[in-house]
């Protein structure tokens, strides 16, 4: 509080006692002999002069029921004289609309200041108007607690069924992975050059021998021929012969080396691609490994959602009355007003474990959302 707001003393002009003003007043009676004393001494309010003209007017508006503008004007007086109980009680009666409205709205506070700052001079009317409005206020959260745990069992089994649809998802991925051969085209290549390059060789070996055997069967037929026993159409055959095995065995030997190069190039390309395949099947099992915790996690969200729905049917269950009376408490609790409301400790087991639920737009049973 600044300076011009604290309480300041003078001597009363009939006894010569001590007198204290109250903030923001000029007019006062002496507590020693009964005298009404008036300061009318220019200054002697400071701003308080600017607030007792802004507490008129907010009371004029807010009788005038012009609640945004009295609650501005009741908010500038607060701001000057945070220890007028009048200041409270016209921000509560603004934000509420006379008690009558707002129920979202976190006036307990304000009226636990109003009643430290009024004291004995607390307005009964007010006082008794207040406690109904929290009375209301109380079935308000009763009744909002009820749609929030109504909406909590609809949103759960939504997610259920979307879980239960993702953990099919992945059974079915899993399975597709399990199924899907790998590629091993290069390993069918690498073994037809390696059949080529075997074909190859034998034709090599082949070749030159069976050549050799013409040639040595037309010099065997040659020295026959000189005998007069073999035509020379024989000799003329294995020579000619001889000379295609010669020519064949000159194709077989450059098909030779270039099945060789063919074998050396399809190894290199298989050994490549047996590098991509076992990548692929790391990937594979680190796809199956996280399609397998995923399901683990989805199925323990859905326990959990499953218990969610239990337990909110159960506080469902519960007699309204009886959960009257814990919003009853809490809101009196709240505003610093005693009471004898008996809590059942069936609410207590729904209102103040307060779990915190994994899955997202759980609404609280006790909290209200603004």
């Amino acid at each position: 509080m600044s300076d011009d707001l604290k309480l300041r003393t003078i001597h009363c002009p009939s006894c010569s006692g001590v007198i204290e003003f109250p903030v923001g007043r000029n007019r006062t009676t002496c507590s020693y002999c009964g005298n009404e004393v008036l300061v009318d001494e220019a200054g002697w309010l400071g701003k308080l002069d600017d607030f007792e003209l802004k507490m008129k007017n907010a009371e004029c508006a807010l009788e005038n029921k012009e609640w945004e503008h009295a609650l501005r004007l009741f908010e500038e007086c607060l701001a000057i004289n945070e220890a007028d109980p009048r200041c409270y009680r016209g921000v509560i009666e603004s934000r509420t609309k006379g008690l009558n409205a707002g129920f979202g709205e976190k006036t307990e506070s304000l009226y636990h200041c109003y009643i430290n700052r009024a004291g004995t001079a607390a307005d009964p009317s007010f006082v008794a108007r207040y406690k109904e409005f929290l009375r209301r206020v109380a079935d308000n959260d009763t009744s909002t607690a009820a749609s929030n745990a109504k909406e909590n069992i609809e949103y759960f089994r939504r997610v259920i069924e979307s879980k239960k649809e993702r953990i099919t998802d992945h059974e079915n991925n899993i399975q597709h992975l399990k199924d899907k051969p790998e590629i091993d085209i290069a390993e069918r290549k690498y073994g037809s050059a390696k059949a080529g390059l075997v074909f190859s060789t034998v034709m090599l070996i082949l070749s030159p021998v069976l050549t050799a055997g013409l040639i040595i069967l037309a010099m065997y037929l040659v020295v026959r021929c000189f005998s007069g026993d073999v035509h020379l159409i024989g000799i003329a055959s294995s020579l000619a012969g001889a000379v295609i095995f010669t020519v064949v065995t000159r194709f077989v030997w450059k098909s030779y080396r270039g099945q060789i190069q063919h074998v050396k190039r399809t190894r290199v390309v298989k050994l490549q691609e047996d590098h991509t395949n076992e990548e692929k099947e790391k990937n594979k099992s680190r796809q199956i490994d996280y399609f397998s915790s995923d399901i683990e996690l989805t199925a323990k969200d859905i326990t959990d959602l499953e218990q969610g729905i239990a337990e909110q049917n159960e506080y469902l269950a519960i007699d309204r009355d009886l959960r009257l009376a814990y919003f009853e408490k809490l809101r009196f609790d709240a505003a610093g007003i005693d009471n004898d409301i008996t809590v059942d400790p069936s609410i207590l087991k729904f209102c103040e474990m307060e779990r915190s639920k994994q899955a997202a737009g759980y609404k609280s049973l006790t909290r209200l959302k603004k």
